[in-house]
């Protein structure tokens, strides 16, 4: 199938699909109103849309990693570290498409010492889009760890509450050492969220992201944008807290949007 962009429609949501640039949505309109960051000549590929990030999250201290006595190196791509994965600057493979839901696949690729896979499936309804990665390995076992991160266009605000903050050093790469959330601004990891987290654009739509990922990445430092990312590990999770991938256990998470006008 064509890896040109993909558009998913409802009643109140228009979605377009890059499988071209990591497989991201590039535009989500609701109600009329764009509610990401778009490519917009914007040349650092991390910075726009919303992409999966897979096989993991966030920052890798330095791209090191210890698995199973070997120690690994990732390739530097935010100097010293390694950040969001192998997939996000690749082209996905278009599986399947309908007007309301896209499935695509890629593979972990030569950066990654694993051999693996991740499939993505996107759907949208009326008032949802719904988001699911399944990331899987033909070798013995692996480190895996998936997330989302998406660029919502300001003018916006958000709402989270959650029970722990990740205290950050230096380099601002969680520590391992969890506090009492402090107030934003944040470039911070979350875990144990007691309400769902949501984006009020321009006080009149309200974006609710649900998720099965057990930690949060909020990102508000920017005049333009915010971030709020469902991963399923901390950042440095191949270090801090590594998820076992067998050929028997893929990691599958979800989230996903629910837009109210």
């Amino acid at each position: 199938m064509s890896s040109t962009e993909i558009i998913l429609t409802s009643k109140n949501i228009r979605c377009t699909i890059d499988p071209q640039n990591g497989g991201r949505v590039s535009s989500l309109v609701a109600f009329g109103r764009e509610l990401l960051i778009t490519r917009n000549g914007e040349a650092n590929i991390q910075k726009w849309g919303s992409y999966p990030m897979v096989p993991y999250a966030g920052r890798v201290r330095n791209g090191k990693f210890t698995f199973d006595s070997r120690h690994h190196q990732l390739e530097i791509n935010m100097a010293p570290h390694a950040i969001h994965g192998t997939v996000l600057d690749r082209p996905f493979s278009v599986v399947d498409f309908s007007s309301n839901s896209v499935t695509m696949k890629i593979d972990l690729g030569s950066r990654f010492a694993f051999k693996g896979s991740v499939i993505q499936k996107i759907s949208v309804d009326d008032t949802v889009v719904e988001f699911e990665l399944e990331l899987a390995t033909t070798d013995a076992q692996m480190p895996g760890q998936v997330g989302w991160h998406p660029w919502f266009a300001r003018p916006c605000r958000f709402e989270v509450d959650f029970e722990e903050m990740y205290v950050r050093d230096d380099s601002g790469i969680p520590t391992g050492q969890t506090i009492s959330p402090l107030p934003p601004p944040y470039d911070d990891c979350f875990k144990g969220s007691r309400n769902q987290p949501r984006i009020i654009f321009d006080e009149t739509i309200a974006l609710t992201i649900d998720s099965d990922c057990s930690h949060w990445v909020v990102y508000d430092q920017t005049t333009h944008a915010i971030c709020i990312e469902p991963q399923s590990g901390p950042p440095n999770g191949f270090n801090l807290e590594p998820f076992i991938v067998t050929p028997s256990a893929p990691l599958k998470k979800f989230m996903r949007f629910t837009i109210t006008n």
